[in-house]
């Protein structure tokens, strides 16, 4: 089966390849469509371009200081809609469809990261690597990997880093990954801690703290996650409901850069010892989640002032390029349409946004330090520091960032805790 599987994934691959110099030939023609003479033609071509939908997003022209206005205008429209439509299909999962027999794992592992753009590191194989059937037809990604690591014994390492999945050998008597797992799009939760306490000198005093494992689609790399314990619903093996301790508490996870997975604990009030698992628990998440990585090319430095570039949701603005001593100092500001508390004074993640100088070859150019000059809720300033000798002629600022800021929200049920 493995042939006629590759066979397959080259013949999809030369159609998309045919197919994409055709679709880029009708974007260019719709864009110099929008500047008609006739409104009803431009019209048209931003509603057709529009409607060709978020693949047509890296093929759009950046506007320069050239550009009509209106043209101008038009193309910011259509970046915010198929942004937007590109944001709504984040939230749902990626799919794998593969089937045959006797698969080595090293390839199916691989189909998978083409297919769902997910990385997915090989495990070590060592001496005979093994095989496995499996029959995937759309099926989401989570469920998929899960029953694939089953069947390999594996587990996987969540705090990897890097953005990553790393398989790992499973430890023996560790239940399988698809038991006791939920899935809501491209998260996935796990219970995989309970701890009671009793205090002995006061019966009223006990509680339960569930320990619940929140992976995501390595694609994602969300911002943050928070969860209102007053969004959270619990049932014993009784069908009683089982109190929530804290209700009116929000507990907000900090996501570390190249992370995929959070532990939220989940506070609740212990029940009698006649209960013996939580037969249902279910909640509501809520996460903010980058939209897709834009990228701003500034040239010019040294003549360079109050230049702003706009795409999407996020306007970046290059403010000053100055000299001090023999540090070149790049200040620039960055804001939201729409930040949705992602700018917080406690969230880091905008700092992780890469940030460099391409030199006359094209070669990037790392920053020795980082200054925040400017923070408000929606948007923030920084000054770039670079040690180089020389003037900046022929060298170019570049400021990638996430074109929106995404607030979902995800609802989750977990089934059959045991309780100690």
């Amino acid at each position: 089966m493995i042939g006629p599987l590759i066979l397959l994934g080259g013949l999809l691959t030369g159609q998309v390849e045919a197919a994409q110099p055709s679709l880029e030939l009708e974007v260019r023609r719709l864009v110099r469509q929008l500047d008609a003479a006739q409104l009803r033609d431009r019209d048209e071509a931003e509603q057709r371009l529009v409607d060709l939908g978020p693949e047509i997003l890296d093929l759009l022209p950046s506007p320069s200081d050239r550009t009509p206005a209106e043209v101008r205008q038009r193309l910011g429209r259509v970046r915010q809609q198929l942004q937007r439509a590109l944001a709504a299909s984040v939230t749902e999962s990626s799919r794998v469809t593969l089937a045959g027999d006797d698969l080595p794992l090293s390839a199916v592992l691989a189909a998978i990261q083409e297919q769902t753009k997910n990385r997915v590191d090989q495990p070590d194989a060592g001496p005979g690597e093994p095989t496995l059937s499996v029959a995937f037809d759309q099926t989401p990604f989570w469920p998929a990997l899960d029953e694939v690591l089953d069947k390999a014994g594996l587990s996987i390492d969540p705090y990897a880093g890097e953005g990553v999945i790393r398989p790992s050998p499973r430890v023996e008597g560790q239940r399988p990954r698809c038991a006791g797992a939920g899935y809501s799009g491209p998260f996935r939760f796990e219970p995989v801690r309970v701890e009671a306490v009793r205090d002995l000198r006061n019966p009223a005093g006990r509680s339960l703290r569930l320990s619940v494992e929140v992976a995501w689609e390595p694609r994602l790399a969300p911002i943050t996650l928070r969860q209102r314990i007053a969004d959270v619903r619990a049932v014993d093996d009784r069908g009683v409901p089982v109190p929530l301790d804290s209700r009116q508490a929000q507990l907000e996870v900090p996501v570390r850069p190249g992370s995929t997975a959070v532990t939220l604990q989940i506070p609740l009030v212990l029940p009698g010892r006649e209960v013996t698992r939580i037969a249902r628990l279910e909640g509501t998440l809520a996460a903010l989640l980058p939209g897709k990585i834009e990228t701003f090319r500034f040239d010019d430095l040294e003549e360079a002032g109050q230049v702003q570039e706009r795409v999407a949701g996020v306007a970046v603005q290059l403010d000053q390029v100055r000299k001090n001593n023999s540090i070149w100092e790049v200040l620039v500001r960055i804001r939201f349409d729409e930040a949705s508390d992602a700018l917080a004074s406690h969230r880091s993640w905008i700092y992780d946004n890469e940030a460099y100088l391409e030199d006359p070859q094209g070669q990037p150019v790392a920053y020795d330090a980082l200054e925040t000059t400017r923070r408000t809720e929606d948007e923030v300033g920084m000054a770039y520091l670079f040690a180089i000798d020389g003037p900046l002629t022929d060298y170019r600022f570049v400021y990638k960032t996430p074109g929106l800021i995404l607030p979902r929200t995800v609802d989750y049920q977990i089934e059959d805790v045991p309780l100690p």
